[in-house]
């Protein structure tokens, strides 16, 4: 990504934010996503800009393996592309009141990142909050099994969908299944979406 002005750079990841947030990117199916794609190459606003400093067939890998890669950290705040997004998804402190409790702060200096996690301390003893989608799980409960192995605080994986998304209760039973194999527990919350 060095060979490209940077001022150029933060234009294009902003315009994919833009649209991703005017086109409801999370409800969107994998073909949709696909098209959406194809059009950046060719949208003046992104591959437009793009072309001046990388080769055309590099567009689409760029954003996806860039902005598109980045856009679930953004939304929670998290990482170098957060300042960029339209939309925010709540923040940690807000997803520990809704998966534990009010009485639950999340630590903001122990935030850690693929996946997301974090201490949370409350009237229990405080708990490694680890959080991210369902499509993620494989690597909230490895984390979670690390975090065990390492001694630390106890870990509470909890799977985030945003709005608009539904998983059945089958599959919320399953994901309890395989966390309670390392003997995890694991809790399902909705993710609202706000304008930021």
């Amino acid at each position: 990504m060095g060979d490209i002005d940077e001022e150029i750079r933060r234009e294009v990841i902003a315009e994919v934010y833009r649209q991703v947030d005017d086109l409801d990117w999370d409800g969107m199916a994998a073909r949709e996503r696909s098209e959406l794609y194809v059009r950046w190459i060719d949208d003046p606003l992104v591959g437009g800009k793009l072309t001046r400093f990388i080769e055309r067939d590099r567009v689409r890998v760029w954003i996806k393996d860039g902005p598109i890669k980045e856009l679930p950290r953004a939304r929670y705040g998290i990482g170098p592309y957060a300042q960029f997004a339209v939309s925010r998804y709540p923040g940690m402190e807000e997803i520990a009141h809704q998966a534990i409790g009010p009485d639950w702060l999340a630590d903001p200096d122990t935030v850690d990142v693929k996946p997301n996690r974090c201490l949370v301390r409350g009237p229990g003893p405080k708990m490694l909050m680890i959080w991210g989608p369902a499509a993620k799980l494989a690597d909230l409960v490895w984390a979670g099994i690390n975090a065990r192995v390492d001694g630390g605080a106890e870990p509470l994986i909890v799977v985030t969908s945003p709005q608009g998304t539904r998983l059945s209760e089958g599959e919320m039973h399953r994901h309890r299944l395989l966390a309670k194999v390392p003997g995890i527990e694991l809790r399902h919350i909705t993710l609202r979406l706000k304008r930021v």
